[in-house]
């Protein structure tokens, strides 16, 4: 089986600015605990695509990442409701990249203020072939401090079981 994630993960103290943004979005989701300054959160429903009321009730910095292994990956970044960073890499059939709004300062700032040198983006961002053993997907996701992103959208979760051992709370 291919791995198909889709997560948000909102620039946040604590996970209730998370909570609250799923709530005044109108949606239902789950909410990891704060890790490196980001709050990841997945969204029940719109899987791959991003919620307009999301990003309409989004507070500040929100990445919205999709990886499906077999196809390409996304990687997102709004500033409230304003995209500052989009990119799109399709593998489906041939490699395929597009950099919609390619501001490399955005992920550089992501990566600097962790106290981390931004170095090799371009190699992320550029490739001739995909490379499994080493996903830019993944790389990027590292760089910025992202920790739940791997294997990982609503509809993977079965049980309240799997939402405590992971450390998830329901929001509905």
């Amino acid at each position: 089986m291919s791995e198909f994630s889709a997560s948000y993960h909102l620039k946040a103290k604590d996970r209730e600015q998370a909570i609250k943004l799923i709530k005044d979005a109108g949606h239902q989701g789950f909410v990891f605990n704060e890790t490196n300054g980001w709050v990841t959160f997945l969204i029940k429903g719109q899987v791959f695509d991003i919620s307009e009321s999301v990003l309409q009730c989004n507070p500040g910095l929100l990445v919205h990442y999709v990886y499906a292994e077999d196809h390409g990956w996304e990687f997102r970044v709004f500033e409230k409701d304003r995209v500052v960073f989009e990119y799109t890499c399709d593998w489906t059939d041939e490699l395929h990249i597009e950099k919609n709004v390619y501001n490399l300062d955005v992920i550089i700032e992501m990566i600097s203020s962790r106290g981390h040198e931004a170095s090799d983006l371009e190699e992320i961002f550029e490739m001739d072939a995909f490379d499994y053993e080493h996903s830019p997907a993944y790389q990027l996701a590292e760089k910025i401090g992202l920790v739940h992103y791997e294997w990982l959208s609503a509809d993977y979760l079965s049980s309240d079981d799997e939402l405590e051992e992971r450390g998830l709370i329901h929001v509905g």
